[in-house]
C-alpha cells in the first residue's frame, strides 16, 4: 500500500490463533522405575540369559571349526596319498569318490523323505512332532514298528488308568473310611454270603449295595439287588 509520498508500506501481519501441538493435552505415560535392587536383579537375569545364548553359539561355532579343520586335514592326507598312486589307481580312487558323493546325496534325500513321511504319520496319529527324532527309524518299516510300540505303550497306560478309575468307583467305602471292603464283610461274596445282610444294605444304601455287588461279582443265581 502506498502512502502520500508514494512509498509502499507493509500491511501488518494478522496474528494467527495459536494452534495446539499434536501432543498437547495428552497425558504422558507414567515412567516405570525400579529400585536399585530390582534393577540389579533384572540386569543379572539378562546377563545370565545372554551368557547362555553366547555359550551355546560359541560351542556350535567351535564344533563347526573343528569339523572344517578335520575335513581340511582329511583332504590334505587324501591328496598326498593320491600323489603316490599310479594313474590307474588314481582314476579308480576318483571314481570311488564320485560314487561315494552320489551315494551320500541319495542317503540325505532318503532321510529327508523319511522325515516328511514320519511327520505326516505323526500328524495323522495326533502325536507331537517333537517326538520325531525318537520315532523316525532307518526305514519305513522301522518307523512303523516304533509307532506301533508307542501305540501299545499308550494304550496300556490308558487301559491301566481306566481300570484303576473303574475300580475306585466300584470299591465301596468301608466303615473305617477306606475304599475297599474285605470279601468276608461283603454279603454278596462267596465267603461272606448273607441274604439278610444284602437286603439290609440294599434298603439303607442302594448305591453302596451296587458297588459291593460289582466288587464281589456274585456267582449265585439269586441275590438282593440283581433285579434292580
Amino acid at each position: 500500500m502506498e502512502n502520500e509520498n508514494g512509498v509502499q508500506t507493509q500491511q501488518p501481519v494478522q496474528e494467527q490463533d495459536a494452534q495446539p501441538t499434536q501432543n498437547e493435552g495428552q497425558d504422558e505415560k507414567p515412567k516405570v522405575e525400579f529400585t536399585p535392587e530390582q534393577q540389579e536383579a533384572i540386569n543379572s537375569l539378562i546377563a545370565e540369559k545372554v551368557a547362555k545364548v553366547k555359550a551355546k553359539s560359541d560351542a556350535k561355532m567351535q564344533a563347526n571349526i573343528q569339523k572344517a579343520e578335520q575335513e581340511k586335514q582329511d583332504a590334505i592326507q587324501k591328496a598326498i596319498a593320491r600323489t603316490k598312486m599310479s594313474a590307474e589307481e588314481r582314476t579308480k580312487a576318483e571314481q570311488k569318490d564320485r560314487e561315494d558323493a552320489v551315494k551320500q546325496k541319495e542317503q540325505e534325500l532318503d532321510r529327508q523323505l523319511r522325515k516328511v513321511q514320519t511327520q505326516s504319520m505323526l500328524v495323522n496319529k495326533g502325536i507331537d512332532l517333537n517326538m520325531l527324532p525318537l520315532l523316525m527309524g532307518a526305514d519305513d518299516e522301522e518307523t512303523s514298528q516304533r509307532l506301533d510300540l508307542l501305540d501299545q505303550y499308550v494304550n496300556k497306560k490308558v487301559q491301566d488308568a481306566t481300570e484303576k478309575l473303574m475300580q475306585g468307583k466300584q470299591n465301596p467305602t468301608g466303615g473305617n473310611g477306606s475304599n475297599t471292603v474285605s470279601v468276608n464283610d461283603n454279603p454278596w461274596s462267596a465267603q461272606g454270603w448273607n441274604l439278610t445282610k444284602q437286603n439290609e444294605i440294599f434298603n439303607q444304601n442302594p448305591e453302596k449295595a451296587r458297588q459291593m455287588i460289582a466288587q464281589a461279582q456274585p456267582k449265585q443265581g439269586f441275590y438282593v439287588g440283581k433285579m434292580n
